[in-house]
Formats: C-alpha cells, structure tokens, sequence
C-alpha cells in the first residue's frame, strides 16, 4: 500500500475513532468535576480583567439601496450600538460619516448628533462623480481607539458598473497568496490537525486552488481543493522528523509550493465541532511527550463574546485527550471565542466559532392588498417580535424597485451580518449575507471563515489583571471646541477668559483657561459650517496674548485594497485617449528633468535652506501631480484672517483675479468665448464649477495646483478651457492640527452638525403627469413600534413596474437585531 493511500485510510480510521471517542465521553464531561470547576483564583482574574475592558462601540448603517446613479442621494440610518447585547449607545454623541473615492480620497463628510445611538441623513451626490466603486464608512471618535479597520465601511457603487482599466497594460496576473491556518492556532506533532487553507489573489479576493500536501521525503500524505472563496480545509498527523509543503496548481499550469507551519515538538491543540444544532464540542488534546512533562498540570478553558464569559472550566492532564459538550444556549448569537490556557495562565491555542442564537427578533410584514398597481397607495403591517415577547424599537424602511437597482443578495451589508460578523473579524468579508442564508453549506463555509480570518477584537496575550490602558481618544458627547492661550513670548495663560461669539444662532459663552492655558468650549450645538470669533484675555484685561485654536482631528484615510485608481472626471470614451497622450507626456518630463538633473550636477549652490518639494502623490492632475502654473501648499494659507478660500487666494495666485461671488477668473485670455468666465474646479478628482470654491473648508485642503496656460488645460480639452483649480484635500490624518493668531482675537469657521435631509414623498394627481421613475419608491427611517410590538407603513409606488423590494431593519430595547425582506410585484 502506498503512502499516500495509507495516509488517507488512516486519517480516515483516526476520524471514526474521534467520533466515537466523542460520543462515548460526552455523558461523562458533562458532569466530571475534572473538566467542570469554575471556582478557581485564576477564572476570577480572567473575570475581572474581561470586566475592566472599555466598552467596545460599533456602528451600522442601513442603506436605501447597494447602487446609486450620479446626482443620486444615499438615505441611511446609524444604528450605533455597545456592549456585550448590542444596545444602543449611550456614549457617543457624535458620528461621522464619509465617502471616500476610488482613489482613497475624501468626497463627503457628515457630522451627526447620535440621539440614544441613533441618527439619520441623506448624502447629495454630484452630478460630476466619476464612476466607480466608492467606500462608505462611519465612526466615533471613541472608535478611533481601536484603529480604523474597526469602522464601519461598506462599498458602494456609482454611476452604473465600474469603468474599465484605462492602463495601457493590464497588470500580468499574480499567483494567489496562499495562507494555512492550523486550527487552534498551531500544529503539534503526532496529533491531528485541521488545516484551514485560503487563498487571495492581487485583487484582495479569495480564488479557488487544488493541490497536494507532501513531506520532506515527497511523500504524499494528503489532498486538498479550496470550496469557498479560496477557503478550504484538510487534515494532518504531522510526525516528529518531519517538514510539510503543499504543491500547488491546477491542469495545464506550473505547479509552486509553499511551506506548512512548522509543527511544535510538543503541546496543546484545541478542536471545536460546531455542527451539531443543540451543543458545541471541544476537544483538548496533547502529545505523548507533552503528557510525560506536565502529567498532572492544570489547564483552562474560557469562552467570550463581546466582553463577557460565558463559559469557563478547568481540568488536569491525566490523558491525551478531554472533550466536553456545552450548550448553545449559554451563549448570544455572534462570534464566540474559546481560548486554552496552560497551568502558568498562558494562552496556548484558540479558536473561534459563529453561533446562531435565539435572541434574533423575528419580523412579519403583512400587506393590506393583495395586488399592486404603479401609483397605488401601499399600506403594511409591521409586527416584531423577539423571543418571548412583542418587541419595542427603532426601525427603517427601504422600497426600491430591484428590477431597476440589480442586486446580489450574497454582498448586502445588513444590520444582522455587520454587528455579529463583519464587524468582529480581521479584513475585508466577501458576500457576507451568503452566510446567513440559512443552508447547511454556508454554515459550514462559515466555519471556514472561522478558521482563516481570524477574530480580532479581544487579546489575551495581555496580562491578566494588568490595569487597562487609558484610551487616547475620548467619547464626544457633543462638538467641542478647545486651543490654548499663551503670551507673546510662548508661556502659557492661566485664568485667562475666553469668549466665543457666533452670529449664527446667536450664540456668545465664555470659559477660562486652566493652569497650561488650555481652554474648552462644550455643548456647541450649532448646525453646518458657522463662522465664530474668539477673543482671549489675561485675567488682568490685557489681550496682548496669542490664542490657538486645535482642529478636530479625523480619522485617517486608509488605502483599500484593490482600489479602482483608473476613473477620471472625464467620459470613459475619451479617457483612453487622454491617458495615453499623459503617458507619453510624463516620459518627456522625465526626459526633461533627467537632462537638468545632469546640469544641476555641474552647478555648486549655496544656500541656508532647500525646501522640500511638496508631496502629492493623491494630486488628481491630469498633467502629473505638481506639473502646473503654480503650487500651493494649504499650509501657506493664512487661514485665520480669511476663513473663505477665495480670500485667502487673493494676491497669492498669479494671473487669477475673484469677482465678487468668489469664483476664480482666468487673466489670461484663453480664448474670446471664455474671457471672463470662471475656472473650473476639480476636487479629488470631481469636476465642479468654480461657484463652489468658498463652499470647501479653507482648513480641509492640502494643495492647489493652477492650470492656467494651453500647455497644462489641452489634457482637459473643453471641461477646462477657461482654466482650472486641481484642489486636493487632506486625508484626515493630513488635517492642520492648529490655527494661530497673535492679537487675541481668531476668526473661526467652525464645522457643526450636518443639516438633515429628507426623503421627498410625493402626491401624485392629475396635475402631477410627469412620471415618477426613482428607484427607491420610499424611505423612512423612524418606524418606532409600539408596546405591542406594531407599526404601520404607508406610501405610493410610482410608476416603475417591476419587482418591488421591502426591506426592514432595526434592534429592540433589548438590543436584539432584526431585518425582514418582502418582495410584491406592480404590474
């Protein structure tokens, strides 16, 4: 019998007898005192220290629809929520919520007051949005904490299907990067091991491999071929005098290799079996040798979600293995983490598992019709439930005529998947809906996901009972505005007074500075962008002092993989042509600085300082970034004396002049049919008319490149030919830290809460012909249920036909998460 035939079978015989091993002791652990104490010093340290952790705060926005066309407004509702039961947050008391380009580049920021957790809005697309795949992501300063991979973010796309690859070459596929996940954590020999493999390609998503797994001699001990999204799993005995490698490739192409972990000499595995519906199962298990060691040592085994334990025991090394059984009903739906610690209360294996609880609410809508017509008044109920009870709580609506929208149900964020799922693990999900489909094989590829990616919020590996660190960001309760007070010669103010003046909403208040001259305005309600005046004092009445004012800080804007950096503000039919004469360009100013680079070489300058050239490498001109009449830096602004762009433009912008609603004038004439009229605008790549430049936040840009003669605007053709502004905004942790003045006296634009919008719901009559053709047909996002757990929804379609999608979604007092879909047709 060969190896590989040999290793198979006995794999296969190991499985039986695990299987049999299981239900044979599984009467028994149920009740041992071996494996059942809790009451133990070191469980109750593992206790406190859970206990002591900040709370974790998450964030989840229910959107109208997945796609939007250009001009198109995006309806959410946040659902901020904290804790080990997901209620809403109490904590937090503003949200931002942003769209971030293609190209990694800020478009939009909302400022939201969170009322009991919650807020709603719309965000009013351009018209000139380049299409693409956009990132919507939301957060509170608290979040930051954690970092910004703990925010929400979800993908959304604009303007139809992505544009194609403008790239004069197509990057040359890459072989995937191929991982390998030992359950648990780590490979021990002589014990089995499930393998968990994934697979990425360059584009950050999972595809599908097949190969074999062979020692150090060549053996073939075991097959294996990815299932789901590059995610497969196979089983391994690894032996003591041996190295492991998987052979990679499927027919017709070159096979590769990569290395399996090195199995430890001796150790611990942990195995869960989360396939059964009533109980999960742990198996504990250590080699021989381990067990000659530490015969009679104490192990441990702690289960969390969210914060708490749910399940603790302990037990003895008096064998090789220890199984118990443990009921689901312990623990809520979610991610659950199982953590094995040895005798020293070290972590030595974990694992993760997804359970499917019974504290979801259960939601039935019920029309009132049973036929649809275009323009018909629709009326439906709403009953919510959880598990014992009718459920009160806080819930939106989204119609939209999916015939028109398109849908993959498999890639919907929902409320369910975001906070149990989505929100726990490391890195980018794909189709995280699939998961929740309810069939046998997307629990078990679940699992899979279990396996490769990895829970990331709670680390053991920090000392039990060490004190917690203190956070660096605070919770924002509501805006604040703070800065400092110092004299002339740099000391700080103590006791100096501070008065905030706000023409809009008439506002004036006052406070003082503490002993380092810091002060701190609180509770500034005050909605969009309000220009404020700050006048500071010493406490004897003299303002000879220097006031700073701190900018709120905002959360840097990470790179996404995959991003789509091909889309331009131009038609896609032209871009190609566009983008091929920039190449060439480029290598003839690559040319062109080689030659001055080899003249400079002759020349010896002196100077008391070189100043570096500016960095913009997220500039969105066409030319080159930096290839321009003129830079600009943010930073040589003086933004203090003149809080509108334009104002701050004046006599720094060479050949440009403002007329009096502040749109930028081309002195050079370009053409007759253009003298006198505006420059165009292009923000992170967004075309825009030049009226909109006072509209941007002076504080929020990072560069203005000035394109003002043929050679910079032929790229642009006709959408520059009056000359452009190529502004580039600073990317959140790019923000100015602060603003200084020395007269006692600063000139703020303060950014306040976002205005709300709502959702037009129209009434339609036989004045009104003109067909209503939206494809969200209705949004509400405050459906509130009664004690009885009953709301009522009433609108009017419009006049699409077509499969008309209902979705609702929300959490009750409780913190239970519900969603519901309901599909009719109008005919």
């Amino acid at each position: 019998m060969n190896n590989r035939v040999f290793s198979i079978l006995s794999a296969y015989a190991f499985n039986m007898k695990v299987i049999r091993c299981l239900f044979f002791f599984l009467p028994v652990w149920y009740v041992s005192a071996a494996f059942a104490q809790t009451d133990t010093a070191f469980i109750n340290r593992a206790n406190t220290f859970v206990e002591r952790q900040p709370p974790t705060e998450k964030v989840y926005l229910h959107l109208d629809k997945p796609a939007y066309n250009f001009a198109d407004t995006i309806w959410f509702k946040a659902y901020t929520v904290i804790g080990q039961h997901h209620q809403l947050s109490a904590l937090s008391g503003v949200l931002y919520v942003e769209i971030i380009s293609p190209n990694d580049t800020l478009v939009s920021r909302q400022t939201l007051k969170l009322t009991s957790g919650i807020a709603s809005n719309g965000i009013a697309l351009d018209a000139g949005l380049p299409q693409g795949i956009y990132r919507l992501r939301a957060y509170t300063k608290w979040m930051r904490n954690a970092g910004a991979a703990y925010f929400y973010e979800q993908k959304i796309r604009i303007g139809g299907i992505p544009p194609p690859v403008t790239a004069a070459i197509k990057p040359i596929a890459q072989k995937p990067d191929v991982q390998f996940f030992p359950e648990g954590g780590e490979m021990v020999n002589g014990l089995r091991s499930r393998i968990a493999i994934k697979a990425i390609n360059s584009e950050g998503l999972g595809e599908n491999i097949q190969g074999t797994i062979e020692d150090n001699d060549g053996n073939i001990v075991a097959d294996f071929a990815t299932r789901h999204l590059g995610m497969g799993v196979f089983a391994l005995i690894p032996k003591s005098d041996k190295t492991y490698r998987a052979k990679i490739g499927s027919p017709g192409e070159t096979l590769y290799t990569v290395d399996l972990p090195i199995a430890k000499t001796i150790g611990y595995t942990l195995a869960i079996n989360n396939s059964q519906a009533d109980s999960i199962f742990i198996k504990v298990a250590v080699n021989h040798e381990f067990l000659k060691e530490g015969q009679g040592n104490t192990f441990y085994v702690l289960a969390q979600s969210a914060g708490k334990i749910y399940y603790s025991a302990q037990g003895k090394l008096t064998g090789q293995v220890y199984m118990a059984g443990i009921s689901r009903s312990r623990f809520p739906s979610g991610i659950v983490q199982f953590t094995l610690f040895n005798q020293n209360s070290q972590p030595v294996a974990e694992r993760v598992a997804f359970i499917r609880g019974s504290d979801s609410l259960t939601m039935q809508v019920t029309p009132q019709t049973k036929t649809f017509q275009a323009r018909q008044p629709v009326k439906f109920n709403l009953v919510a439930k959880g598990s014992s009870r009718q459920a009160t709580g806080t819930f939106s609506i989204s119609v939209t005529n999916e015939t028109a929208v398109g849908l993959d149900e498999s890639l919907e964020s929902t409320i369910v998947n975001s906070l149990l799922l989505t929100s726990d693990l490391k890195g980018s999900i794909e189709q995280p809906n699939y998961y929740f489909t309810g069939s046998t094989q997307a629990s078990a590829d679940l699992d899979l996901l279990m396996l490769t990616q990895g829970y990331r919020k709670f680390k053991w590996k920090q000392a039990l009972g060490a004190e917690p660190g203190v956070p660096v960001y605070q919770p924002e309760s509501s805006l604040e505005l703070s800065g400092t007070v110092q004299t002339m010669a740099g000391k700080p103010v103590p006791n100096g007074k501070v008065v905030l003046t706000a023409t809009r909403g008439n506002l004036i208040t006052d406070t003082l500075t503490d002993a380092n001259g810091n002060f701190k305005f609180v509770n500034l309600d005050m909605a969009d962008t309000s220009k404020v005046t700050l006048n500071a004092k010493k406490s004897n009445n003299n303002n000879n002092v220097q006031i700073t004012v701190l900018n709120p800080g905002y959360a840097e804007i990470l790179k996404s993989a995959g991003s789509d950096t091909t889309t331009s503000v131009l038609p896609p039919q032209i871009t190609a042509v566009l983008q091929q004469k920039y190449s060439g360009y480029q290598q003839l100013q690559k040319e062109e600085l080689i030659k001055r680079g080899r003249i400079l070489k002759e020349v010896r300058i002196k100077a008391n300082r070189i100043r570096k050239a500016p960095e913009l490498t997220y500039s969105a001109n066409l030319n080159g970034p930096g290839h321009a009449n003129q830079v600009i830096m943010g930073d040589d602004l003086n933004m203090n004396s003149c809080p509108y762009v334009s104002g701050c433009l004046i006599g720094k912008v060479m050949g440009v002049k403002f007329n009096a609603q502040g749109e930028p004038i081309n002195t050079r004439s370009v053409g007759m049919n253009t003298l006198e009229k505006p420059m165009v605008l292009i923000v992170d790549g967004i075309m825009m008319e030049g009226s909109h430049l006072n509209e941007l936040n002076s504080n929020d840009i990072y560069s203005i490149e000035v394109l003002r003669s043929l050679s910079y605007l032929t790229i642009y053709g006709s959408n520059a030919a009056t000359g452009a502004l190529v502004i580039t905004m600073r990317r959140g942790g790019e923000s100015r830290a602060k603003q200084t003045s020395f007269s006692g006296v600063i000139t703020y634009l303060f950014k306040g809460f976002t205005p709300t919008r709502s959702f037009y719901t129209p009434k339609y009559s036989a004045a009104t012909p003109l067909p209503d053709l939206r494809s969200t047909i209705y949004w509400n996002p405050n459906v509130i249920t009664d004690k009885d757990g009953l709301a009522t929804i009433e609108y009017l379609n419009n006049d699409n036909k077509g499969t008309y999608r209902v979705v609702i979604e929300g959490i009750d007092d409780n913190g239970n998460l519900g969603r519901s879909v309901y599909r009719y047709k109008v005919e």
